[in-house]
């Protein structure tokens, strides 16, 4: 019976185990055909989204193509407008340009003939007022020399003079800083004197003290002895 019964509840387990492998293996199979189907409708998604960004690029493509094409030819049509007024100004330029330069031409033979007589004027004018300064020159010259004997006779007298009183200043400097050297050491003398004299009377006092200490000590150390002795 035990044996019936062991076998019994082994096939139970078999069959319960048997079981839950089916269940498990139908869940994955679920799952699986879950996770492909997702995978599909992304894979869907994801074409179409391709697909919209290529025609949306395309189209942006051809939009920038016909701009570019436009802007190529308003350009050309500019540039060309800009040769045509640019031409036209340099001819102007170059008609001015010629026209002033005969009239600078013209100019500068004109102040070249007006400079040529300045410069011969200005040269007389010159050479006049150069003679009157060399003239002038040799008046100052003489002036100057009998004005310098005079000027180097007074420098050196007051240079003389300069030199005495800066002598005599120093002389009076020297004995007033002596005369203050000496009063100072005179007073410093005196205050020396004077600590010195307070410093012995003070040590008097304090050696009268002391020796009157002493005194009264030995008179009673005395008495002590003389009434030790009595009794």
């Amino acid at each position: 019976d035990k044996k019936k019964k062991d076998a019994d509840k082994k096939k139970k387990d078999d069959e319960k185990k048997k079981k839950d492998a089916d269940k498990k293996k139908k869940d994955d199979d679920k799952k699986k055909k879950d996770a492909d189907k997702k995978k599909k409708e992304t894979d869907k998604k994801k074409q179409d989204a391709d697909k919209k960004k290529k025609q949306d690029a395309d189209k942006k493509k051809k939009d920038d193509d016909k701009k570019k094409k436009d802007a190529d030819k308003k350009k050309k049509e500019a540039d060309k407008k800009k040769q045509d007024t640019d031409k036209k100004k340099k001819q102007e330029a170059d008609k001015k340009k010629k026209d002033d330069d005969k009239k600078k031409k013209d100019a500068d033979k004109k102040k070249k003939e007006a400079d040529k007589k300045k410069q011969d004027t200005d040269k007389k004018k010159k050479q006049e007022a150069d003679k009157k300064k060399k003239d002038d020159d040799k008046k100052k010259k003489d002036a100057d020399k009998k004005k310098n004997a005079k000027q180097d006779a007074d420098k050196k007298k007051k240079q003389d003079a300069d030199k005495k009183k800066k002598d005599d200043d120093k002389k009076k400097k020297d004995a007033d800083k002596k005369k203050k050297d000496d009063e100072k050491k005179k007073k410093d003398a005196d205050k020396k004197k004077k600590d010195d004299d307070k410093k012995k009377k003070d040590a008097d006092k304090k050696k009268k003290e002391t020796d009157k200490k002493k005194q009264d000590a030995d008179k009673k150390k005395k008495q002590d002895a003389d009434k030790k002795k009595k009794d």
